[in-house]
């Protein structure tokens, strides 16, 4: 094949392929502007202070990516401080709600690109914007910004003039830490005129004072006859607990059998008491019924019943008693006469049938010796 049949060739195959390429775009909507995609414009107006975008920056809905940025403009370009218009090419498929506003965010710290974010605010929109000169308003903003709120800065604020007050209050603080640490030896606070001069005794002294005691007690404890003093001290403290713990065993148990012996003695003298209540009851009784008894007796008596009521209410019997008693008691006075008269005479004498007297005499029986 010559050389010029070969480049026909070669310029016929990139013809073909690049035909392909652009029908291939078509369909799935990829097509450049150049070549006059499928997507409509949408100018994001009255953005400041610009910067890190540029043609090609990204712009996405929701953080679906939906078309790209194709120029930049200046509003006026009289007055440039106005702002700048950023015209975006955005997919035909999608279309952007009523309401929507643009946060522009430039490339952070630098690095990378920057893009635009579509907002949308739920509950704001009622339809689609137009397609032909379609705009929404655009703020330049930062994600360092977005990831610190005004809230958090408030509080560093609040912390580090915090952290100022504390560092001014802690300043006497850390002067007299400083004075409590330095140097100052036993022999410096024992002058007479330390207190005056302001030397006196802080962490330092402190610490010298119970390094020579420490020492002190080394110095003791190291010598034998002191070791030998506290093995045997120590020794008669075994001996004292063991003989404790022997006198505190020996008082449980006698505690233990006194308790016993005197729940013993409260059961016998439950007992007894008890024997005694029902003993008691038994007498109470018999005395209810010897006062029932009595009641009953008196009550005969009253109603002129039995012998005893008839001597109550027969006065005539009353008085043949009282006669029977004045009777009895003249019988016993002449009795106490005789008797008298015997003891005085010696003798009893005995009177026989009436007309006759016999004088016979009967000694009375002489009384023991010894008896009055």
């Amino acid at each position: 094949m010559s050389e010029v049949s070969r480049n026909f060739w070669v310029g016929l195959f990139v013809i073909a392929g690049f035909s392909m390429l652009a029908i291939l775009m078509v369909w799935f909507g990829e097509t450049p502007s150049w070549l006059g995609g499928n997507e409509w414009e949408l100018n994001v107006t009255n953005v400041t202070n610009l910067n890190g975008i540029g043609e090609g920056s990204p712009v996405q809905l929701n953080g679906v990516e939906i078309g790209r940025v194709k120029r930049l403009e200046f509003e006026d370009l009289k007055h440039p401080e106005i702002g700048v218009r950023v015209v975006t090419g955005i997919n035909n498929t999608y279309s952007i709600p009523i309401g929507s506003t643009a946060k522009v965010y430039g490339a952070t710290l630098g690095i990378g690109a920057g893009h635009i974010e579509i907002v949308v605010v739920p509950g704001t929109s009622s339809g689609s914007i137009p397609r032909e000169n379609a705009s929404i308003p655009g703020e330049m903003r930062s994600i360092i910004g977005e990831m610190i709120s005004k809230d958090m800065v408030d509080n560093v604020n609040r912390a580090i003039v915090n952290i100022g007050d504390l560092t001014e209050q802690w300043a006497p603080v850390g002067t007299n830490m400083s004075k409590l640490m330095e140097p100052r030896s036993v022999a410096q606070t024992g002058e007479p005129d330390a207190a005056a001069n302001g030397i006196t005794p802080n962490l330092s002294t402190a610490i010298e004072r119970i390094d020579k005691l420490v020492a002190n007690l080394n110095k003791v404890l190291g010598d034998g006859a002191v070791q030998g003093d506290v093995k045997i001290a120590v020794r008669d403290l075994r001996d004292a607990s063991g003989a404790l713990k022997d006198t505190m065993l020996l008082w449980k148990q006698q505690s233990e059998r006194i308790t016993g012996n005197v729940n013993e003695g409260i059961s016998d003298l439950r007992e007894d008491l008890d024997q005694t209540f029902v003993k008691t009851n038994e007498v109470l009784e018999n005395l209810a019924k010897g006062a029932t008894s009595l009641a009953a007796v008196l009550d005969r008596v009253e109603q002129g019943k039995g012998s005893a009521g008839l001597l109550a209410t027969d006065a005539r019997l009353y008085e043949a008693a009282v006669l029977s008693l004045q009777r009895l008691a003249d019988v016993m006075l002449d009795v106490k006469i005789v008797t008298q008269q015997i003891k005085e005479d010696g003798y009893i004498p005995i009177r026989l049938p009436p007309g006759k007297l016999i004088r016979t005499k009967i000694p009375l029986p002489a009384e023991p010796t010894g008896t009055k």
